[in-house]
């Protein structure tokens, strides 16, 4: 048994130190013939398990969540697919083709299954040629990498004014599942080879953008999700290529929106600066 102790501050159950001050009260209402209802569940720090800095219980639940990231990002594409599963007419070379526009992308959804699917490639390319499980073992017993693992799949990540700044993959499992809830729900299953691009057109001298650079022509990612939460922006259809989903945005209401939000905080703009003057 190791005599660390898990570094992410699990603690045991109805454990606790001698120092305890409510086990203290609970003994001194005891002594008294009362009852007193104990405020602390358990102090005492779980110990990790024997070659790493995590207890068993993360460790697990660790693994877990990794040999689950695949089947979960397959369930998070077959909710995002905008065809619902209908079957595409496939046009003279071998391309296929869209009959209708695409329904609107759940702003969750494409954020969860950006950051997921980050976490993912990442970790896969740091593990190279092993596979994120079976490198595991020796990841749990380094503390960056334990922080790291903790961010992308064990940590869950409180909303912020309705945003929640990144998605775990257990955050994701909390909120969709890794298999369908639905009974009898059908599948999506993709058919070897095809390819399925929904693109909205473009107006000229207008294009559609991605949603990296809309988050560069806002300044940030975060900025662009509240601009989006707060109704001020919406985005105009979606291109799902390979299970990929990203959303695009018009440029001319991304510029329109950053204008407006600057002209209210009275921030100078470029030319102003360039000459010297402020509508501060």
């Amino acid at each position: 048994m190791s005599d660390r102790v898990c570094i992410r501050g699990c603690k045991q159950r109805g454990v606790h130190y001698a120092a305890c001050e409510e086990q203290a009260k609970v003994q001194a209402a005891s002594d008294r013939g009362e009852l007193y209802m104990s405020q602390c569940t358990g102090c005492a720090e779980k110990p990790a398990r024997d070659h790493a800095l995590i207890c068993d219980g993360c460790f697990y639940r660790l693994r877990t969540l990794v040999r689950d990231a695949d089947d979960l990002m397959g369930r998070l594409r077959s909710l995002a697919d905008p065809m619902k599963a209908t079957p595409t007419d496939r046009a003279p070379g071998g391309r296929s083709q869209m009959v209708e526009a695409p329904a609107p992308l759940d702003a969750d959804l494409a954020d969860a299954m950006d950051d997921i699917a980050h976490t993912l490639h990442d970790w896969d390319r740091h593990v190279d040629p092993q596979s994120l499980e079976q490198a595991l073992p020796d990841l749990v017993n380094d503390a960056e990498s334990v922080r790291v693992l903790g961010i992308g799949f064990l940590d869950r990540h409180p909303l912020e004014d309705g945003i929640r700044d990144f998605w775990s993959v257990q955050d994701a499992v909390d909120k969709w599942g890794v298999e369908r809830r639905t009974k009898g729900e059908s599948g999506w299953e993709p058919e070897v080879d095809r390819e399925l691009v929904a693109v909205a057109r473009p107006e000229w001298r207008n294009p559609l953008i991605t949603k990296l650079q809309a988050e560069q022509i806002a300044g940030s990612e975060r900025t662009l999700r509240r601009w989006v939460s707060k109704g001020l922006i919406e985005h105009e259809g979606t291109v799902v290529i390979a299970g990929v989903v990203t959303r695009m945005f018009r440029r001319s209401d991304v510029e329109r929106v950053r204008d407006e939000m600057l002209a209210k905080v009275g921030r100078p703009n470029a030319t102003d600066r360039e000459n010297g003057t402020d509508h501060a």
